[in-house]
């Protein structure tokens, strides 16, 4: 299971819209931000989407909306290689978004949710390693792709892989629980005990919150201001995230390097999520994530003060490094940090919140860096901003677990379990 998520994720990194932004823009005579604004429109679509399909993910088999998403992603993808006007790029980029959470990340950890109790972390930075590494081998493709044949051609690509290797994973390999094919979760061998070998449970099923404990749904845990810390905390994280990388290539060729070496940089920044997203994982099995999520939400803030000053090309190997390894944990800790502190019962719904505010970020970033572009010439201002952003994050997310200090590792309690 981890490692059929992991190539759906790998697969699912060619997004080909960072690298043919100016293209773009000559082909539809417009400015960076009239065009990054179909990303907004896309992450609006995500919003609404998730919405929904984080309560239906608890009701109906997860793998029946992935195969719908993947098939329907696919064909919009090859769709937008024809685009010759703004409208066709915004209603087709709203189409995808609402379709994307039936093939993304609320739908595989959900699934693996199924599948794993005590390695949940590991198995979360495993999978998620697979859009890192996806990144790295697939931006600088794209960007070659794109030299060689055109922008249309990437859309043509992305489109074309996802029909020919996540369809039939999804359709011949997944499974939708372990209990479908006589399992129990990570591998357990005993119904007795289970999971929980020696009587030991996991932090999940202790920590110190209301809402797991009360094992209360969406509209009571939308009263506590937990949810609203964590998910805006993320959020903003992620608002930055998207402005950066969808005009990372653009900020680079602009200072006279070349479109190859600006791919690469981005690939760069991309791939190194995959070493965050298993040492994210990892730790987070090990120590409480809301320390997790600070390291490496730090860090963002280190890649963009590097960023901000950066006016060689060493200095933008250094930025895509730090930043990189930022932010590439974000898609592994936001499920982790929503169980954590929610517990595992409702965890689609309210991960399924955390994705709409996720997609609000999402959708703000890039219009936002290609305005401020269009009317100051310079990213100087927004990534000035987007600094400010991180750290107010960084805080929300340290309080979204309550304002009074946790242990910094996890401990598990003994605790008689019985399981039907």
């Amino acid at each position: 299971m981890v490692i059929t998520i992991t190539i759906l994720f790998f697969i699912g990194s060619a997004a080909p819209f960072a690298i043919i932004l100016k293209q773009l823009m000559e082909q539809l005579h417009t400015g960076r931000g009239e065009v990054s604004l179909s990303q907004s429109i896309n992450m609006i679509g995500v919003g609404i989407g998730a919405i929904f399909i984080g309560r239906l993910m608890q009701r109906y088999k997860p793998r029946t909306f992935m195969l719908y998403g993947s098939v329907v992603g696919g064909v919009i993808s090859l769709l937008l290689s024809l685009s010759n006007n703004l409208w066709f790029l915004y209603i087709f980029y709203f189409i995808a978004g609402l379709v994307l959470g039936l093939s993304n990340a609320i739908a595989y950890f959900t699934l693996l949710s199924k599948w794993f109790t005590r390695r949940w972390g590991t198995a979360l930075g495993i999978s998620s390693a697979g859009i890192g590494v996806g990144g790295l081998v697939m931006q600088p493709l794209l960007g070659i792709i794109d030299q060689k044949f055109g922008w249309r051609a990437t859309y043509l690509f992305s489109g074309s892989l996802v029909l020919a290797v996540n369809v039939p994973l999804i359709l011949f390999v997944l499974k939708d629980s372990p209990e479908s094919m006589g399992l129990l979760p990570d591998g357990d061998k005993s119904k007795e005990i289970g999971s929980y070998a020696n009587g030991k449970v996991p932090i999940e099923n202790t920590i110190e919150s209301t809402l797991a404990a009360k094992n209360t749904g969406l509209l009571s845990a939308l009263k506590n201001p937990a949810l609203w810390l964590m998910s805006i905390s993320f959020g903003l994280l992620t608002l930055g995230y998207n402005a950066v990388t969808t005009q990372e290539v653009s900020f680079i060729t602009d200072m006279k390097v070349s479109a190859t070496t600006a791919a690469s940089a981005l690939g760069i920044t991309l791939g190194l999520g995959a070493i965050s997203s298993l040492a994210s994982g990892w730790l987070a099995d090990r120590l409480i994530s809301r320390y997790v999520a600070i390291l490496f939400f730090l860090l963002a803030i280190a890649g963009m003060l590097i960023l901000i000053r950066a006016n060689t090309v060493s200095q933008i190997w250094l930025f895509a490094v730090t930043y990189g390894l930022g932010v590439g944990a974000l898609g592994t800790l936001l499920p982790i940090v929503t169980r954590d502190i929610f517990g595992a019962a409702n965890f689609s719904v309210l991960f399924g919140f955390g994705v709409v505010l996720f997609a609000v970020g999402n959708a703000i970033g890039p219009p936002l860096a290609g305005f401020m572009f269009d009317a100051t010439g310079s990213y100087h201002s927004v990534f000035s901003i987007i600094i400010a952003i991180y750290a107010a994050a960084t805080l929300g997310i340290y309080f979204a677990f309550g304002a009074n200090a946790k242990p910094l590792v996890r401990h598990s309690v003994s605790q008689k379990i019985e399981l039907g």
